[in-house]
């Protein structure tokens, strides 16, 4: 950023983003001890497995408390300065630093060189936004979720998929881990896909192929269709598909990981509707859905 309110040294860049980390350990560290909705809502969405160990998805759990995360940060010596630096905390003038996310899931936000930036978070709603504010470290425009969680499928040629939820991205991951590692879910939310978080999709993707997929009401159809042009800058074959329920609804059916890997299979081309007036919504409709999918 060139804006001199947030030119930092080096040295508070590195302490920056250690912070970032170590705030990821601790809500991980809350979640895997949690009670009450995040773990109802995981199960409910059928990606408790997350909660594993071995599961390349960190998600955690910012805790509903005014100071669990400053004290954690400043018990392992972060500076208030740094965790404000971070976006981490907030400071009403000169009132005490309180916590600045509560009781929200969290998933970590990279940036172009992989480094923790900042969180999006989902609530008890399940609607998902960008947590952290503009800082000197993170821009939610310039940041994106899911990368290094799937980077073996990207270097194995994953095809991006570009979901809407972060529970479905990691519905689309599951279903490509349990077969050929086809897909690798990208989830954008808020504002939508900006062109620099395609060029840093594109960075990872061995691949000439992404694919979007749009669910939900017409307005919201047609917000995900904006990101096809972008997408089509970047990639040689970018791809679309309407689906009648959530990827996390259909992938968790009976039948539900194939049915899936079908409906990516057999995403339209772009191109075949550039021309012809077509609307952003039009863009994805499938005149001809595979027969299993409107029945889940």
């Amino acid at each position: 950023m060139n804006d001199p309110g947030f030119a930092i040294t080096m040295e508070e860049r590195r302490r920056s983003l250690e912070a970032v980390v170590s705030a990821a350990q601790f809500f991980r560290g809350e979640l895997l001890q949690a009670t009450g909705w995040p773990l109802k809502y995981l199960k409910d969405a059928r990606i408790e497995h997350v909660l594993s160990a071995d599961s390349p998805w960190r998600v955690g759990y910012a805790p509903d408390t005014l100071t669990s995360l400053v004290d954690h940060l400043a018990a392992e010596n972060f500076a208030y300065s740094t965790m404000e630096g971070a976006g981490l905390v907030n400071r009403a003038g000169d009132a005490d630093i309180t916590d600045r996310f509560r009781d929200q899931l969290v998933l970590v936000a990279r940036d172009a060189k992989l480094h923790p930036t900042g969180f999006i978070g989902i609530g008890r709603d399940g609607q998902a936004q960008s947590l952290s504010p503009v800082t000197a470290i993170h821009q939610p425009s310039n940041v994106l979720v899911g990368i290094a969680e799937q980077m073996d499928l990207l270097r194995g040629g994953a095809v991006p998929v570009i979901v809407d939820n972060p529970v479905d991205a990691i519905a689309v991951s599951s279903v490509s881990r349990a077969s050929d590692g086809q897909w690798a879910g990208i989830p954008v939310f808020g504002a939508g896909l900006s062109t620099a978080q395609v060029r840093m999709l594109r960075k990872f993707s061995l691949g000439d192929t992404a694919i979007v997929i749009a669910n939900g009401d017409e307005h919201r159809q047609k917000l995900t269709t904006g990101y096809l042009f972008d997408l089509a800058l970047y990639y040689d074959r970018v791809r679309a598909v309407a689906l009648p329920h959530s990827p996390s609804t259909i992938a968790t059916a009976e039948s539900g990981p194939q049915i899936m890997n079908d409906l990516l299979t057999t995403a339209r081309p772009v191109l075949t509707y550039r021309f012809g007036g077509a609307t952003a919504a039009d863009l994805v409709r499938d005149p001809e859905p595979p027969d299993r999918a409107p029945g889940l």
